[in-house]
C-alpha cells in the first residue's frame, strides 16, 4: 500500500479534506504572481485604521491629537495589485510605510471607508518618471460612494512625479541613464570599487532608484459620514503605465478664518491661494503695501524656507493660532519706529 493510500485508510474521512485544502492552495497560487495579490478585489471587512502602519494603541497618549485618520492602501478595498511586504531598498515597498502598497493600472481602484467625517484627503502615491527623468503628471479621479451611489461628484486631480525620483550615489541625480557618480566608490551591488576593478563591473540602468513617494491634498466636495467610501481609480485613459497608493489621511478641515479686521489679503496681490505656485513676490508685495491708518502691511511667509519677504518695518515675533476662530491664522508683530509696534493677521487659510 503506498504512503497516500495508508494515510487515507487510516484517517477515515480526511481525503475530502486534503483535496479542498489543496484546491485553497492552488487557488491562492493562482491568484498571486511575483508581485502581490492581483486581478481580484479584496474586499475592506472593516476600516482599519493605523499610525505609521501600527495599531494606534501602540502609540495611544503620544504626540498631537490632530484629528487625521489614516489608512493604509494594502488594508482597503482594491482591484489593483498588491505588493508584497518588502524591506528591500530602492524599491515602491521599499519606501512605503508598511512595506507594502496598492498598484494600480489603468481603470483600477482603491477604496477606504470612513470611520468618521471628513471632507479633505491626503493621498501618498507615486507615479513613474519620465523616460529620461524630469517627471511627468498623471490624472487620478477622486469620487466618494455615498447614500447608495457609487462614486458621487468625481473630480480628476492631477498627480506628479516632477518633485520625486532620485538615482545613482550621493548627492544623486535626477538623471536615471546616467554613470555611476563615483566610481571609485565601493558599492555594494558588485562588491568591489568599480574603478579600479577588472573587468569593469556591469551596472544596472537606473542605478538605484529612489525617492518615489509625492502627497497630494484635495478637498472633497462635500463633508461624508463615516461608512462612507472614498474611491480612488486611475482613468482608462491615463498616460501613466501605473499608480501606486501607499495611504491616505482622512480629516474635516475647518472653514477658513474671517479676514482680520485691519489686515491685507496676499491673494489680492497675486498669490495662488491653492498653493500651486510659487507666490513669495505676492507677499513681497502684501508686506510692503500701506494699510489703513498708516500701519505696516502684514502677510503669512511663503512656503519657499529660502525666500524671506521684505517689508517697511523690523519683524518682532509671529505666532499662529490653533483654535477657532481663527485657527490656522499667522500674525506677525512688526515694529515701524523704535518705540511702536503693531500687528496684523494674513487671511489666507493654512492648509
Amino acid at each position: 500500500m503506498s504512503l497516500r493510500n495508508r494515510s487515507a485508510a487510516s484517517a477515515p474521512g480526511r481525503p475530502w479534506r486534503t483535496r479542498a485544502a489543496t484546491a485553497l492552495v492552488i487557488a491562492a497560487a493562482l491568484a498571486t504572481t511575483a508581485y502581490g495579490v492581483t486581478n481580484v478585489t479584496r474586499a475592506q471587512a472593516s476600516p482599519r485604521v493605523t499610525v505609521a502602519a501600527i495599531d494606534p494603541s501602540l502609540v495611544a497618549g503620544r504626540g498631537a491629537q490632530l484629528g487625521i485618520v489614516e489608512q493604509e492602501a494594502e488594508n482597503a478595498t482594491t482591484n489593483g495589485t498588491i505588493l508584497p511586504f518588502d524591506p528591500s531598498a530602492y524599491t515602491l515597498s521599499g519606501e512605503a510605510s508598511g512595506r507594502q502598497a496598492v498598484k494600480l493600472t489603468p481603470g483600477q481602484y482603491v477604496a477606504f471607508k470612513l470611520t468618521q467625517r471628513a471632507n479633505a484627503i491626503t493621498i501618498r502615491y507615486a507615479i513613474p518618471d519620465a523616460p529620461n527623468g524630469g517627471g511627468i503628471d498623471a490624472p487620478l479621479t477622486v469620487g466618494v460612494d455615498h447614500n447608495g451611489r457609487e462614486n458621487t461628484h468625481p473630480q480628476t486631480i492631477t498627480l506628479t512625479s516632477k518633485y520625486s525620483w532620485l538615482y545613482n550615489q550621493y548627492p544623486f541625480t535626477n538623471d536615471p541613464n546616467a554613470d555611476l557618480l563615483h566610481p571609485d566608490w565601493w558599492i555594494t551591488e558588485c562588491s568591489c570599487v568599480p574603478a579600479f576593478t577588472t573587468p569593469p563591473p556591469s551596472i544596472t540602468k537606473p542605478f538605484r532608484p529612489m525617492h518615489f513617494y509625492d502627497e497630494q491634498r484635495v478637498q472633497l466636495h462635500n463633508t461624508y459620514q463615516a461608512g462612507d467610501v472614498v474611491r480612488l481609480t486611475m482613468p482608462a485613459d491615463a498616460n501613466a503605465a501605473w499608480t501606486v497608493i501607499d495611504l491616505v489621511d482622512l480629516q474635516q478641515i475647518a472653514d477658513p478664518a474671517p479676514r482680520p479686521e485691519g489686515s491685507v489679503s496676499v491673494t489680492e496681490f497675486g498669490a495662488d491661494p491653492n498653493g500651486m505656485r510659487d507666490s513669495a513676490d505676492a507677499f513681497d508685495r502684501a508686506m510692503k503695501a500701506p494699510v489703513a491708518g498708516g500701519r505696516s502691511s502684514k502677510a503669512i511667509r511663503s512656503r519657499s524656507p529660502h525666500r524671506r519677504p521684505t517689508a517697511p518695518c523690523t519683524r518682532v515675533s509671529a505666532s499662529m493660532a490653533s483654535t477657532p476662530p481663527m485657527a490656522g491664522v499667522i500674525t506677525c508683530t512688526c515694529r515701524t519706529s523704535p518705540s511702536r509696534a503693531t500687528s496684523a493677521s494674513a487671511s489666507t487659510p493654512i492648509r
